[in-house]
């Protein structure tokens, strides 16, 4: 008995000559309804997140300046507590710098109360000396730059005769014993929106608020 030639019947997969079944050729696209509705649904997510994402940026500022501060005052405070010194954090007024300091030279040579400034330097300190007119007393050991386009809307605490002689500087002492001069430090940004720092002077535990 004659074998059929599979070329002519319908076997699966079987070619015809030079052509390809017609479902080759279907070329696949989208339609023009469903571009619009993609980029409908791209609006609609875009519109619902921009609110979120522009108060982000608002307070970025104010949150990074919250931190250094936070950050350098419980440096100040761990410094003085194993030095057994008096530690003090400064803000220029003027510059925006933040620095901190002992009242002499920082210690070298591996002791305890040795600042490490490999671990500084990665949290975004730099170490550097200041003239004694921007400082004051104090050897300027770590300092950074809060963000511009800020200013102090507030600040309180108890005055000294040494914060007197230096207006242009914002002075908080940490003593050795763990204790702190209390201060209420109050910054805005050019949008109205400000941040509300204020550290307890016995346990050095500092809380934020940021206000409208």
């Amino acid at each position: 008995m004659k074998k059929p030639d599979p070329s002519k019947i319908g076997i699966p997969g079987a070619t015809f000559g030079n052509r390809t079944p017609a479902t080759a050729t279907r070329r696949e696209a989208f339609t023009l309804i469903e571009v619009v509705m993609v980029m409908v649904l791209i609006v609609i997510i875009t519109g619902i997140s921009m609110p979120y994402l522009g108060g982000t940026l608002k307070g970025s500022k104010l949150k990074t300046s919250a931190r250094a501060v936070r950050r350098i005052t419980r440096y100040a405070r761990s410094m003085a507590i194993m030095r057994e010194e008096t530690m003090t954090v400064a803000l220029n007024r003027d510059t925006f710098e933040l620095f901190m300091g002992g009242t002499r030279a920082a210690q070298t040579g591996g002791a305890d109360g040795e600042l490490d400034q490999d671990v500084l330097k990665r949290l975004g300190y730099v170490d550097g000396e200041g003239s004694s007119s921007s400082t004051g007393t104090i050897d300027k050991e770590v300092h950074v730059f809060l963000p511009d386009g800020l200013t102090i809307k507030d600040f309180d605490k108890n005055r000294t005769t040494e914060d007197d002689e230096y207006e242009h500087l914002l002075l908080i002492r940490f003593y050795p014993n763990g204790q702190c001069e209390w201060f209420k430090l109050e910054l805005e940004d050019t949008k109205g929106s400000g941040v509300l720092l204020e550290i307890d002077p016995i346990s050095g535990k500092m809380t934020s608020e940021f206000t409208q």
